[in-house]
């Protein structure tokens, strides 16, 4: 694997952290605040082109991109995405972002995970990992995680008919 390689050099210099595999940015269609995708430098588009020494690089990566995640003013991070007008949802998620309750507070847990294939969700055709902070309160009830990305299939618990 060529480590300093990337389809998109626009999108690597908006790293926020970085180190010889992997460079971390900030979603512009943040899901919470904070919502930040790990990128592999290298031509890594499936799962499965990850080898034992990247995901134990991938693992450390993602201890220090939470880190960071967790000192950086997240305020500032949407307001210069929005002045950059990239695209007009990503104005309306990071307007979003800034008004939560909880902006540059420690979340309280992470949904974290990838999109591997088409077929799963994937839009950007190369491996990218995706953390989420959560906050307590933010949905009603976040039993069943990332079970919700099919709809009706979260909560395993409900009575089925």
């Amino acid at each position: 694997m060529n480590s300093k390689s990337f389809a998109n050099p626009a999108i690597e210099k908006e790293a926020f952290y970085e180190n010889d595999f992997f460079f971390a940015v900030f979603d512009i269609h943040p899901v919470s605040p904070g919502h930040a995708i790990i990128i592999p430098k290298g031509n890594i588009v499936n799962f499965d082109d990850i080898d034992e020494g990247l995901w134990i690089n991938l693992r450390s990566t993602i201890h220090d991109v939470i880190q960071t995640i967790e000192k950086t003013d997240l305020k500032k991070v949407y307001e210069q995405i929005i002045s950059n007008k990239i695209t007009e949802n990503s104005i309306i998620f990071c307007n979003e972002a800034l008004q939560h309750p909880r902006i540059n507070t420690k979340p309280d847990a992470y949904n974290q995970g990838i999109n591997d294939g088409q077929a799963a969700g994937r839009t950007v055709d190369r491996l990218h990992w995706h953390i989420i902070p959560r906050y307590d309160g933010d949905v009603e009830d976040p039993r069943g995680g990332i079970r919700y990305i099919i709809p009706d299939k979260g909560n395993y618990k409900l009575t089925r008919k």
